[in-house]
């Protein structure tokens, strides 16, 4: 899962990326409203964690213009206010959540964990993710199946592709999608690097005997889908 933590306050910034990364999270920051907002539409991120009080564009206002554009990123707003006006307005500009500076970086895990789990819904049950037969534990970072007792743990980057391609199931995704969203677009990752992968994922999924597959759509990306289904 990538994230996106826009706070202006360089040491909060940059905690929280470090933080979060150490959790097996993708993290970018950005420092001010009108950069976290260019990123925001960029659709490389899973969910952002957004402070309120902003320089050049507040957060709210940046949560009030994704949701006229009907972008429905995930948002945990933080801010150092405290009033019960100002909770009430970020949920109603479209906020997931809300937590008050200071607070405990568990807590905010627990936060990300509960909003997504809401946000994906349809796939997401517990710490797993679910497509076909294909289990993804999402703590454990471990690849299963509900037919086999056989567990794998996957890679770094083999964990962020497969919960890409799971969170996309049945939508082809191009190399560069998966290029700017696993590697980001300042990498030197080549789009090889995509295949390499992908092969890594392949075995795998076998190893499990999942019923899903990863399929290559010639001259375009990458698909996964049941194993009976074509396009």
């Amino acid at each position: 899962m990538k994230l996106l933590v826009v706070e202006d306050e360089d040491g909060i910034r940059e905690a929280l990326i470090h933080e979060l990364c150490a959790e097996g999270y993708l993290a970018d920051g950005a420092c001010d409203g009108e950069e976290g907002l260019d990123l925001i539409c960029t659709g490389l991120y899973d969910l952002v964690i957004l402070d309120i009080m902003l320089p050049k564009r507040s957060g709210l206002d940046i949560l009030h213009t994704i949701r006229q554009q009907k972008n429905t990123i995930p948002v945990i707003l933080l801010t150092a206010r405290s009033a019960i006006d100002d909770k009430v307005e970020g949920m109603d500009c479209g906020a997931d959540d809300y937590l008050t500076k200071p607070f405990a970086f568990p807590e905010l895990l627990a936060r990300i964990r509960m909003v997504s789990r809401r946000h994906y819904q349809t796939a997401f049950v517990d710490n797993n993710l679910y497509a076909g037969n294909l289990i993804l534990d999402t703590g454990r970072h471990e690849l299963a199946s509900t037919v086999t007792e056989r567990r794998i743990r996957l890679g770094n980057k083999e964990y962020q592709l497969l919960e890409y391609l799971m969170h996309n199931t049945g939508q082809i995704l191009s190399r560069e999608q998966i290029t700017e969203k696993i590697w980001g677009y300042d990498s030197n990752a080549e789009y090889n690097n995509v295949d390499v992968y992908i092969s890594f994922l392949r075995k795998k999924l076998q190893f499990v005997f999942s019923d899903m597959q990863i399929r290559t759509i010639r001259s375009v990306g990458y698909i996964l889908q049941h194993q009976e289904e074509s396009l």
